[in-house]
């Protein structure tokens, strides 16, 4: 791929929640970002099932699976719209499922014991896709809008009910959401941060939980200062007091526009 000036600033950080910690569970969160080219960002998050066994393994077999995909197939062949994004997401989710299925083998076990969601999405400079399975979500702003959900947590038919990427139906299940627009900030996180970013009875995000983090990540040096002011915001008192489960978020500004 050719190299382009840095499009992007952009971090991503998990954390153990305080009701794991105090049971001793590791954290079930997982997520890692790419920057291909200086103009494309992909990244990936994924949410272990409490239920499942080995959710901590699927949800990292999931992510790795999902930007190995994306990136092989970006390498491949240019991606110029959003339609392109959205065959784009929807073949990379087809590529998790079958790595999940091969680490269940490798590792005897069910599929059902790697039980994840899965939030991936794919950034380019006028568009953005997501695809996702479970009830993790996306939030974006373009030019000098208000924030908007580009993806919503999917709760399923009954109360505290999500889907699996490791479904039997799982491919029924997804979903996909295409923006045609320049992106100026762009964040994605697990459920676990829902609670208190998330106008849930309107499905709207809270503006003044995502404001400060637009303002930081245009006003920082760079992913390095993103990715310390992720783990510091997750880590915080102000945020454990009020969040008990697994987090994970995704913060990502453009260089050079303003928040």
């Amino acid at each position: 791929m050719n190299a382009h000036r840095p499009l992007w600033k952009a971090a991503l950080d998990y954390r153990q929640g305080p009701s794991h910690r105090r049971a001793g569970i590791p954290c079930q969160d997982y997520g890692r970002l790419l920057m291909p080219d200086g103009e494309t960002l992909i990244a990936a998050i994924a949410d272990g099932a409490g239920s499942a066994p080995h959710s901590r393994l699927g949800a990292r077999v999931a992510v790795e699976a999902a930007l190995s995909e994306a990136k092989r197939r970006l390498e491949q062949e240019r991606f110029r719209d959003a339609g392109d994004l959205s065959k784009l997401l929807g073949e990379v989710v087809s590529a998790v499922r079958a790595a999940l299925t091969d680490a269940a083998n490798d590792n005897n076990l069910t599929l059902g014991d790697l039980a994840c969601t899965l939030t991936v999405i794919a950034l380019t400079p006028g568009s953005v896709a997501a695809a996702q399975i479970g009830d993790g979500f996306v939030v974006a702003r373009s030019g000098r809008g208000s924030y908007e959900m580009l993806i919503a947590p999917d709760r399923g038919e009954y109360a505290n009910e999500t889907s699996f990427v490791t479904d039997v139906d799982a491919e029924t299940r997804l979903r996909l959401s295409v923006w045609e627009k320049e992106v100026q900030f762009l964040s994605a996180a697990t459920d676990g941060l829902a609670s208190v970013s998330l106008d849930q009875r309107l499905g709207q995000p809270h503006a003044n939980f995502f404001r400060p983090m637009d303002q930081f990540a245009h006003m920082s040096d760079g992913a390095g200062e993103i990715h310390d002011g992720i783990r510091e915001f997750l880590a915080s008192e102000r945020l454990t007091a009020r969040v008990d489960d697994d987090v994970a978020l995704l913060v990502c500004g453009r260089i050079g526009s303003l928040a």
